[in-house]
């Protein structure tokens, strides 16, 4: 009987096709079942299966024994599906772990530095007269230039220049020598 319903699909038939499919439909999923898979990689494998078969229905005029060809196909497209899953899963997640950890640690790392490095210059910025902090904040972190700091202040630009450089050797004084570098630029 499944030789003729076999027969049939391979010459057209899309009806005989069903029935291969239901006929054999649980049976696929109690072998799934057996060899260790779960419901929904079974499923998914047979709905493949049965894909192939109908997508390949020209080149398979040889099969005479349809079961253990079903059987043989599903069992194949199993181990295919676990094989490509354990190829995705092959990452090593340890790495992935260790890397976001190191990526973590550097962060705060870099946070507490410069939390201290301004915790530094803030100090070193206490040691000003309150308009040399004023010129040091305008320029370095408002951006503002020497021209418009004199307006600003009422100086003229060679004045406000002589008042950074002055501010910045006096914050040099009194930084330690490893901010002195960060306080080059300025």
């Amino acid at each position: 009987m499944e030789l003729d319903h076999w027969q049939r699909f391979l010459e057209g038939d899309d009806s005989s096709f069903s029935e291969l499919y239901s006929k054999y439909f649980n049976e696929l999923l109690s072998y799934g079942f057996k060899i260790g898979f779960d419901t929904e990689q079974c499923k998914d494998a047979i709905q493949d299966l049965f894909f192939k078969i109908y997508a390949s229905k020209d080149k398979l005029g040889h099969i005479r024994n349809i079961e253990f060809y079903l059987l043989h196909s599903l069992k194949n497209r199993l181990f295919d599906m676990y094989h490509k899953e354990i190829r995705i899963n092959r990452i090593n997640y340890e790495e992935i772990i260790l890397k976001d950890s190191d990526d973590i640690i550097e962060r705060l790392i870099d946070n507490e530095d410069q939390g201290l490095i301004k915790s530094k210059i803030a100090q070193s910025l206490k040691t000003l007269r309150p308009k040399q902090r004023k010129i040091i904040y305008y320029h370095y972190h408002l951006n503002i230039s020497h021209e418009e700091i004199g307006i600003l202040l009422e100086m003229t630009p060679d004045a406000v220049k002589k008042s950074i450089y002055r501010s910045l050797k006096k914050m040099r004084e009194n930084t330690p020598p490893l901010l002195i570098i960060l306080l080059v630029p300025f």
